[in-house]
């Protein structure tokens, strides 16, 4: 790995040593037959040299898998989309890239497999392959690879790669998950200077240019810093802030719903309930009536914020 692995990669490198992770890559290799990896980004392998692949006919088809194998995560980065390929041996390989944030951290690499027999003809047509590849004296291993290699049906393929799929949409959504906790424990410098710097304007008008200019980065800087460090643009973080204190403000039953609006930050009546909405589930007014002293005996204080198992709220 990079002597100072971003903040992505490290939350990759986490999930990868994860029991949960590592019982759903031995669960698809079960259910498939198929050997799944979870493998880091070229970017940061190479560099530390552990991107290499031993080949299943010896030196120097090891060099020639590891270029297949970049080839496909290249296409698969550009179309932020998996990719099916095939290795020197002529099986199959599917490779699924994994993004955290927007940066691509990993690739789930599941194969190799065989989508056919391997009979007289197509045993030709890959040794004249290798041959074009200086492997033309390796086909004794390429029959000993074939017969230990799992076959799958087509439909058994595209089912496998449904798997991969959905198993990346997770590791992508914890790994956002982490990343989001990560900073809520150790805000960075930047953040909690404009954190503070909003608190002491928190009855002025701030504009995006009087941010940058106080932590000293012009506009477009700062936005690219912001989203990098936070996940958000800086119009959601601050919507997000002014929601959060909007949801203090109803539990005073004498404040008007328009009133907490206003006070919190809100300029526009419609706007404020439809930002709500979308992120509590319920119309200010709805919050409101469901908090505990308009509704005794009520358990939960943020009722409309459900809790997990951990204990936790679920915004």
């Amino acid at each position: 790995m990079r002597d100072n692995p971003s903040p992505e990669q490290e939350a990759w490198q986490a999930l990868v040593a994860s029991a949960a992770v590592r019982e759903q890559q031995v669960a698809f290799t079960c259910a498939t037959g198929v050997p799944l990896t979870l493998a880091p980004a070229s970017l940061y392998a190479l560099a530390a040299g552990t991107f290499c692949v031993q080949g299943c006919m010896g030196n120097p088809s090891g060099a020639r898998c590891r270029q297949k194998l970049l080839q496909a995560e290249k296409r698969a980065v550009s179309r932020t989309a998996p990719v099916q390929y095939s290795c020197p041996a002529g099986l199959v390989k599917i490779l699924v890239p994994v993004f955290i944030q927007g940066t691509h951290v990993g690739s789930l690499l599941a194969g190799p497999f065989a989508l056919r027999a391997l009979d007289v003809d197509h045993l030709e047509l890959l040794v004249g392959r290798l041959e074009r590849l200086g492997l033309g004296d390796r086909a004794n291993q390429l029959q000993t690879t074939w017969r230990y290699t799992p076959r799958l049906t087509s439909a058994k393929c595209r089912a496998a790669g449904t798997l991969l799929q959905m198993f990346g949409k997770y590791l992508q959504e914890c790994g956002q998950q982490q990343l989001q906790l990560a900073r809520k424990k150790h805000p960075s410098s930047l953040l909690q200077k404009i954190e503070a710097f909003l608190a002491a304007c928190r009855n002025d008008p701030v504009s995006l240019k009087d941010v940058a200019a106080r932590v000293n980065l012009s506009p477009c800087h700062f936005c690219s810093v912001f989203k990098k460090q936070t996940g958000q643009t800086f119009s959601q973080y601050r919507t997000r802030q002014r929601l959060e204190k909007a949801r203090e403000l109803l539990d005073d039953p004498e404040r008007r719903v328009s009133d907490v609006a206003f006070d919190a930050g809100f300029e526009s009546i419609p706007y404020f309930n439809r930002a709500f909405r979308r992120a509590f589930g319920c119309s200010p007014s709805q919050y409101r009536n469901r908090l505990p002293d308009q509704n005794p005996g009520q358990e939960n204080p943020k009722p409309s914020v459900a809790i997990n198992g951990a204990g936790r709220f679920n915004n």
